[in-house]
């Protein structure tokens, strides 16, 4: 049974005006899915292609060890869902026998324990999830610790945010879903006790979070006498402050910091009770992949933000001959994001004026069928699809309207053949940029369609080497990460010292950060072809 709301955006948050209930009730088996139609899309087709898009511009990232363990936002996928995707595609196409969700109630508090649903599985529009109910009745023999309260779980999203991008990452898995309260020092212990030996034992741990949610309308806003770059600057520092400890695992750091500042991480219990665990296994290593604020995508700081980061945890003490194995498991199945001439990895091949067409065609027809009906899909059976377009390759889908951006989504890893990839990235440029409101069916026949087929990026040392129309750039500094198109520079009339200040700002980075010595930079170039004119 899923609920259609009627809903108001702001910056940040989303307030529900009404519901109606549709469908008929699910067995009491069955944890109902709560929130399929407004903190992410109820339709599968949908929500596939929604979630399938977050993953696939999302950056896999070079990490030692063998992932144990994530810290994820929940907050509503068009705000979150960028931020989730970076954390979860780190463990894309793993295997692991059950996760271990450490979420929190939204609604409830006080109750001291963690809370647990014995139900047979949990719904989502993508299919139902099974519970492994073996490890929830001998968590539930430990009374002390563990309960269950039915009515913590009923509405939850801090969990079931997490299950769909679990079900799109992840092959066979069975779920154990925990609502964790604030815990005394003697129920904390315990349930560390109780949760550490599954770390590692082909287990995720999943802990819920958003970071702080600042400003007047939520209440909370220390920095109230700043403004400006300033507010938005000391409002991340603040978040990061959070990450910081997270990511090392300080659970005392953490705690004293929520205590001097008040931050209002939603998720602190969740994380309190994961980075003690993790501590306590030992041999973990943190990493802070991603951040940014709702206010950063839309909205006023000083109303409302909501933070977003992605903590990926590895257990270092593997074996290296496992290790070695797993990464070149994971390099055929994702690509290697740093290729290099030495690396294999084959440019993608050159299309012919006629392979061009057919891309630009399919691209088209999908633009226009999807504005009507998102769940459309062409009939491949209509196109001339060689062996070319069968291949896998980095591929952006660029929609302009009337000379102007309209929208510009790209896979940056060589993961999907070149067909598929024009497909999920036309749908992804219409409804998943986040700088423009979704394509409308009255717009498509002024919008123009432009395709990029890109090499593999290789890093670079010296940027004299850049060649303003033939290279594109990537950068990597941290968590901070930009990519521009070869075509770019040549659009603005950019030299190459412009174009260098130009990918810092798309990473959100100083003019000059491309000298840092911690800064990636990477070039790469491109097939573009693109329709004549716009349609009219």
């Amino acid at each position: 049974m899923f609920l259609q709301y009627s809903l108001v955006r702001l910056a940040g948050m989303t307030l529900i005006l009404s519901f109606f209930l549709f469908g008929s009730k699910a067995s009491e088996e069955i944890h109902e899915c709560s929130g399929a139609g407004f903190w992410f899309p109820g339709n599968p087709d949908k929500l596939k292609m929604e979630v399938d898009g977050y993953l696939t511009q999302a950056t896999q990232k070079e990490l030692q060890g063998d992932i144990v363990a994530l810290i994820s936002p929940h907050a509503g996928y068009f705000y979150a869902g960028p931020v989730m995707g970076v954390d979860y595609k780190q463990i894309k196409g793993e295997k692991y026998k059950r996760v271990i969700i450490l979420a929190l109630s939204h609604s409830s508090g006080g109750f001291g324990k963690i809370s647990v649903l014995p139900v047979k599985a949990y719904e989502t529009p993508l299919g139902n999830v099974p519970v492994d109910q073996e490890l929830v009745k001998e968590l539930l023999k430990h009374s002390d610790v563990f309960i269950s309260i039915p009515s913590l779980h009923a509405s939850e999203h801090s969990d079931e945010n997490q299950i769909p991008f679990l079900q799109r990452s992840l092959e066979k898995f069975s779920l154990v879903s925990l609502i964790v309260d604030h815990l005394d020092q003697k129920t904390m212990n315990k349930a560390v006790e109780i949760l550490s030996p599954y770390v590692g034992n082909d287990t995720l741990f999943v802990a819920s979070t958003d970071l702080n949610h600042y400003g007047i309308g939520y209440g909370y806003a220390p920095f109230r006498n700043l403004e400006g770059k300033a507010l938005v600057d000391r409002i991340h520092e603040h978040d990061r402050e959070a990450l910081k400890y997270m990511a090392n695992l300080d659970a005392e750091g953490f705690q004293s910091y929520l205590d001097k500042t008040g931050a209002t991480v939603c998720g602190k219990n969740p994380v309190e009770l994961l980075i003690r665990i993790l501590k306590k296994k030992g041999n973990i290593e943190g990493h802070i992949l991603d951040y940014y604020t709702s206010a950063d995508k839309e909205g006023d700081h000083e109303d409302r933000t909501c933070g977003y980061g992605a903590v990926v945890f590895a257990l270092t003490s593997s074996p290296a001959e496992h290790k070695e194995d797993k990464g070149k498991d994971k390099q055929e199945k994702t690509g290697n994001k740093n290729s290099t001439p030495e690396s294999g990895e084959p440019d993608p091949p050159t299309l012919s004026h006629e392979e061009q067409e057919t891309l630009l065609k399919l691209s088209r027809d999908m633009l226009a069928g999807i504005t009507k009906n998102r769940s459309y899909r062409p009939d491949l059976s209509q196109y001339d699809l060689t062996q070319n377009l069968k291949e896998k390759s980095r591929l952006f889908v660029t929609l302009t309207k009337k000379g102007e951006l309209r929208g510009c989504i790209g896979h940056v890893e060589a993961i999907s053949p070149i067909y598929e990839a024009v497909l999920e990235n036309t749908f992804s440029a219409a409804f998943s940029d986040p700088r423009f409101p979704a394509v409308k069916a009255s717009e498509v026949p002024d919008i123009r369609i432009e395709i990029s087929i890109n090499t593999p990026q290789r890093l670079i040392s010296d940027v004299n080497k850049i060649e303003i129309g033939k290279h594109g750039l990537i950068i990597e500094n941290g968590w901070n990460r930009g990519l521009l198109l070869p075509q770019v520079p040549v659009e603005w009339g950019w030299d190459r010292d412009e174009f260098l200040k130009g990918i810092c700002r798309k990473a959100g980075l100083p003019n000059g950060a491309w000298k840092d010595p911690d800064t990636k930079l990477y070039v790469y170039s491109s097939q573009v072809f693109h329709e004549k004119e716009e349609t009219k």
